[in-house]
């Protein structure tokens, strides 16, 4: 009886979630590497014993040979049992990481989402009640983030999953017109709520990045990607890569700043570099180098009459030039 319980046990195991599948002989070969002899008829009727309410197995009968999965929604069954520190876990990553994931990471975790959601229910604990008590914000406007079509979304991650191009169809932004791209995928940014695929166009060498919701069509391709040798998307994403490059070489800025933007640069600096001096009148005037960016104008206009550009020229130029225009609307 124990040896057939724990046969049954390794061979739930080795059974697969909807939409994968496994076949009685691939489960009888998998069982005898395990050290368990057995029979397809056994495993057969075991299978169709197992299946049902409790461990929500399915047989596909329109494959032939007919191949064995757990449902969609079967419950996840771990022995030990989950525990609350572990539920909560799951909890935290589904609430603030859900939209990084894959479609089907996400799909191939939900039954781990829902038993977590399950165990902090039945807690009788402070623990279940922490998810409630943390928030993530941004500090700019709040915006509703646009819709991706998760067919879309499947073939890109599928690119990226298997470094495999895929054939697209976009709608540029600045002109609405509308081009068809061989794409090799590089990686997946997420900004504010916008989903952002960096990536190579056409076989040309140049690393772009493209907002997701923006792409008609997608159909993945056997070709495989030929990522460039010195590329890191790290390094792409810090060196501004998605802040609309103005050109290649670096500001070297200084501002003038009150007193109280003063304290929260010093707490989040702008660049390595760095440095700031006081000035008589209580503001300070703070030097750094940073990439040369159309995110780096926003910025400081954002700041309004918290910031005075005093160099470079060019810079604190465009930026009168700016405030004029604005200033012009309200007269």
């Amino acid at each position: 009886m124990t040896d057939t319980l724990l046969r049954h046990w390794v061979m739930l195991r080795r059974i697969p979630r909807h939409p994968r599948k496994v076949t009685v002989r691939e489960l009888l070969d998998y069982l005898r590497d395990q050290g368990y002899t057995t029979t397809e008829r056994t495993i057969q009727r075991d299978l169709n014993r197992l299946s049902g309410q409790i461990f929500g197995l399915m047989q596909d009968d329109r494959s032939r040979p007919h191949g064995w999965c757990w449902g969609r929604d079967a419950v996840q069954m771990d022995i030990p049992g989950m525990e609350p520190q572990t539920a909560l876990a799951f909890k935290l990553a589904e609430h603030f990481s859900g939209r990084l994931m894959a479609p089907s990471t996400r799909s191939s975790l939900e039954p781990y989402f829902r038993q977590a959601e399950q165990v902090l229910a039945e807690t009788p604990s402070p623990v279940s009640a922490w998810p409630e008590k943390i928030q993530s914000t941004t500090r700019g406007q709040s915006l509703i983030p646009p819709a991706v079509d998760a067919g879309i979304l499947h073939v890109v991650y599928d690119g990226l999953f298997n470094d495999r191009q895929f054939r697209a169809r976009y709608q540029r932004r600045y002109d609405g017109e509308v081009r068809d791209y061989v794409i090799s995928p590089l990686g997946i940014v997420f900004r504010d709520g916008v989903v952002y695929l960096v990536c190579q166009r056409n076989g040309q060498d140049e690393v772009v990045h493209l907002a997701m919701h923006r792409f008609l069509e997608a159909e993945g391709l056997d070709e495989p990607v030929h990522r460039p040798a010195d590329f890191d998307l790290s390094d792409y994403v810090h060196r501004g890569g998605l802040n609309f490059k103005l050109s290649e070489e670096p500001l070297a800025i200084t501002l003038r700043v009150t007193a109280e933007t003063a304290v929260h640069l010093e707490e989040t600096p702008l660049s390595e570099d760095q440095r700031m001096t006081a000035e008589v009148d209580a503001r300070r005037q703070l030097t750094a180098t940073v990439p040369d960016t159309a995110q780096l104008r926003w910025w400081l206009m954002g700041l309004g009459d918290q910031a005075e550009v005093i160099a470079p020229d060019a810079l604190r130029d465009e930026l009168i030039g700016r405030i004029r225009r604005a200033l012009a609307q309200y007269q």
